[in-house]
């Protein structure tokens, strides 16, 4: 990490146990791995044994650019290597997801924009190596209303919840304000990878359960799920293909759903590819080299 930091405070106590409380200033706040400064200004309140560096934060207030985070903590000096372990319980609230993904990830502009609750344990390890490959976040977090800055990706989120609904004479046309999505689920990020165990993605007439990997340097997406849309199958489509896909609706419809499918999202973040997945059967792995063979955009 880097940046130029100002800070003022005060501290009392004795050598072993200093109380400082304070504040500072990184205007230009960045990390290696996506080197994009973002303002940073931070009020804490911590405990330092002033023998070994061991540091116990009571409570840090940051905002990053337009984020709030709440954060506690500790770091502490390991026997066994050389540094400190940085362990943090972080908490967000009303945060903005392209501010933490300008900070925490290589691609510009962010891959989404709109606010962000999340909870989440986050550790640093002591080594020599980047932070993208020493950090490790568990967590959950919920997005009410997000946007997908790739044109192609939030245009498909577009069109599927139209047809999804049956509104076929929209899809196709660049609607006044893009349908926003919800996405929420549980998450782990090792080595640069971010992993998710459970994911929930909602928009208009549409309700999908995903699992799978995005890498920070944004050149994999690989993405596995099931779509339930409201419509039946023969409704997201006209004319012939309607007439011809009507037998096959009692094959897609479940559980109260107008149509059930499997579906997936792979390739890269400039490149995403769409299409349904009836084959899947392994775990998600990430595979830079893989390519997918994208379907036209009446089969999703």
């Amino acid at each position: 990490m880097g940046g130029i930091l100002s800070s003022e405070g005060h501290y009392s106590g004795k050598l072993d146990r200093i109380e400082v409380e304070g504040k500072t200033d990184t205007p230009d706040f960045r990390l290696a791995v996506s080197r994009h400064p973002l303002p940073l200004h931070t009020e804490f309140r911590a405990i330092v044994d002033g023998t070994d560096g061991d540091t116990y934060l009571e409570s840090v207030r940051a905002k990053l650019r337009h984020s709030p985070i709440v954060a506690k903590g500790k770091i502490i000096r390991t026997k066994d290597v050389h540094g400190h372990d940085i362990e943090l319980e972080v908490a967000l609230n009303q945060a903005r997801i392209q501010d933490l993904l300008t900070v925490g990830a290589r691609t510009q502009p962010p891959v989404m924009s709109g606010e962000i609750e999340m909870n989440c344990r986050l550790s640093l390890l002591p080594r020599e190596a980047d932070i993208a490959d020493r950090l490790q976040v568990v967590g959950k977090f919920h997005v009410p209303s997000g946007l997908f800055d790739n044109e192609k990706l939030q245009t498909r989120i577009n069109d599927l919840s139209l047809r999804s609904e049956g509104k076929l004479n929209l899809v196709g046309k660049t609607p006044e304000e893009p349908i926003p999505s919800d996405l929420q689920g549980s998450f782990t990020l090792k080595n640069g990878i971010l992993s998710f165990s459970s994911l929930r993605f909602q928009v208009p007439g549409t309700d999908a359960d995903v699992s799978g990997q995005y890498s920070l340097d944004g050149k994999v997406f690989d993405f596995h799920g099931t779509l339930r849309m409201k419509a039946k199958l023969s409704q997201m489509t006209k004319g012939w293909k309607s007439i011809l896909l009507k037998p096959v609706d009692p094959f897609f419809h479940k559980d109260g759903a107008g149509t059930e499918l499997p579906f997936k999202i792979t390739g890269t973040r400039s490149e995403p590819h769409f299409g349904l997945d009836f084959h899947h059967k392994e775990p998600t792995r990430v595979r830079p080299e893989m390519a997918e063979k994208e379907l036209p955009q009446d089969d999703i």
